[in-house]
């Protein structure tokens, strides 16, 4: 019997969807704006491995040049007919020169459909002995801080446009009967008029959700390629998405249990729209931003400098005397740069740059720890909003999120170290000074780039059960109050 019901249901939902030439053509409008975003990030996703490509075959060539120019020196009993300050046989030359090596976060195959913290976090660094990454460098290929600015992604569509979509769907399921005459012929029937409301949302909710996938996987897989269907990632994607479209149909069956107007329903859906996905995460980010201070850039350039400052204020004086007889004479007004110089400027800059690092360490701390506490914050306040909820969990899943560039970060400030670590040794001491030879060349650090796209932080069962009981919840109440309506 009740499998007779929901055909004949389904049947009368499939015909008034139909018809419905309103709804039909804001859907067509959500399609194009749909497989736009995701055409618009495969690009942007497309763009970064093309960057990255160029950027390996520039390591590639600058390696190859390098060892060229070492080769040719050696063959010339070590003399270098060009500038001093050119000369590769110097370490502390080649470690500003042709010896930087990019360090590179891969983009993960999801970042297509969310864009994240991409728009403002750079995917690569070139990364040198005596410079800290911050925001960009001179030399950029192609870096996201210039590219990712304002995007249309297909999070924005499913989080913002589609709720929107939903309750042009679903806002009217009950109070059309009544506008229409027939709610006294549900009420002298002998079916539930809860259940019969129940089964029409729950319909319009598998065909929404059954034809947004249908029309989503296929266009993904032609742009991106299957292996994205292999990760948790993704089928975590799948099922939080699934579930952010059926809070908003349990909030709109909820909202049509209390019979009012069609045009009262859509008022409020609306409010609830813009209360839960544009007022609250604003008003939470202000708040953040107030409580947790960040502190500005300039603060810690100002520390930088003024550790360094001190440092040649003091010990920084013997070791220049050290290294030069009378440093400000033969630094400024000498007309030939002697190899003495080239190794007593690699000295300077290998004890300066200590003591800017640990500078820089203690002002990072300060502006990495208050942003800590604004994304725990968030993390701890997303559950009133299922809209922002649903946007942190995306960019955890597509790898965007503030948390995986922030690893990269740490792995970048890594992968310095260990080149400092290389080149010190090299250029710090006067039997080493010169010495630098192809072998040496090849043995340059290299950053091995890695997918940051680890969501075991981000409480992704969390997220899933609050969905879970906020639309169990939402159907439950609206369901009580339907029985109660049919009495």
């Amino acid at each position: 019997m009740k499998l007779s019901i929901a055909r004949v249901v389904l049947d009368l939902e499939l015909k008034i969807l139909s018809r419905n030439k309103v709804l039909l053509a804001l859907f067509a409008i959500m399609l194009v704006m749909l497989l736009s975003a995701l055409w618009i990030g495969n690009s942007m996703y497309r763009k970064q491995e093309q960057t990255i490509g160029k950027i390996k075959a520039h390591e590639a060539e600058m390696l190859d040049s390098l060892k060229t120019r070492i080769r040719r020196i050696e063959a010339n009993h070590r003399v270098y007919p060009g500038f001093i300050w050119d000369d590769p046989t110097f370490a502390y030359n080649t470690a500003r020169n042709e010896g930087p090596k990019f360090a590179v976060k891969k983009p993960f195959v999801l970042q297509a459909i969310n864009v994240g913290q991409s728009d403002i976090q750079p995917f690569y660094y070139k990364v040198y002995i005596n410079k800290k990454q911050y925001l960009t460098y001179e030399g950029e290929i192609d870096n996201s801080f210039l590219q990712f600015i304002g995007n249309f992604d297909f999070a924005f569509v499913v989080i913002y446009l589609f709720p929107l979509l939903i309750i042009v769907f679903t806002y009217n399921v009950l109070s059309i009967e009544k506008e229409q005459g027939t709610w006294v012929l549900l009420k002298t029937s002998n079916q539930s008029i809860a259940n019969l409301i129940r089964l029409r949302v729950s319909i319009r909710y598998l065909l929404f959700t059954s034809l947004f996938w249908l029309l989503v996987i296929p266009m993904m897989v032609l742009l991106l390629g299957s292996s994205f269907l292999l990760t948790s990632n993704w089928w975590w994607t799948f099922v939080l998405v699934s579930m952010y479209f059926g809070f908003w149909f349990a909030l709109s069956f909820l909202v049509n249990s209390f019979s009012m107007p069609s045009t009262v329903n859509a008022m409020v859906l609306i409010f609830l729209w813009l209360f839960t996905g544009i007022l609250i995460p604003n008003v939470l980010q202000i708040g953040l931003s107030q409580a947790y201070p960040i502190p500005s850039r300039i603060s810690q350039t100002n520390e930088e400098r003024k550790a360094v400052n001190t440092y040649f204020e003091k010990d920084g004086q013997l070791l220049t005397k050290e290294v030069f007889s009378n440093p400000r004479t033969q630094i400024r007004q000498a007309s030939i740069v002697t190899p003495g110089m080239v190794y007593g400027y690699g000295v300077i800059v290998y004890k300066s740059q200590e003591i800017k690092d640990a500078a820089a360490e203690i002002a990072e701390q300060q502006l990495y720890g208050q942003i800590k506490k604004q994304q725990a914050a968030i993390r701890a306040f997303q559950l009133i909003s299922p809209a922002l909820m649903m946007q942190e969990e995306l960019s955890a899943l597509s790898g965007t999120h503030w948390y995986q560039f922030n690893t990269f970060s740490r792995d970048v400030d890594q992968f310095r170290k260990r080149t400092q670590q290389f080149y010190y040794p090299k250029m710090a001491h006067e039997s080493t000074y010169r010495t630098f030879n192809v072998k040496d060349a090849e043995a340059i650090p290299t950053f091995q780039p890695r997918e940051y796209k680890d969501y075991r932080w981000s409480n992704t069962w969390l997220s899933f059960l609050s969905y879970l009981a906020l639309i169990g919840l939402l159907g439950w109440v609206g369901y009580r109050k339907l029985l109660d309506a049919q009495r």
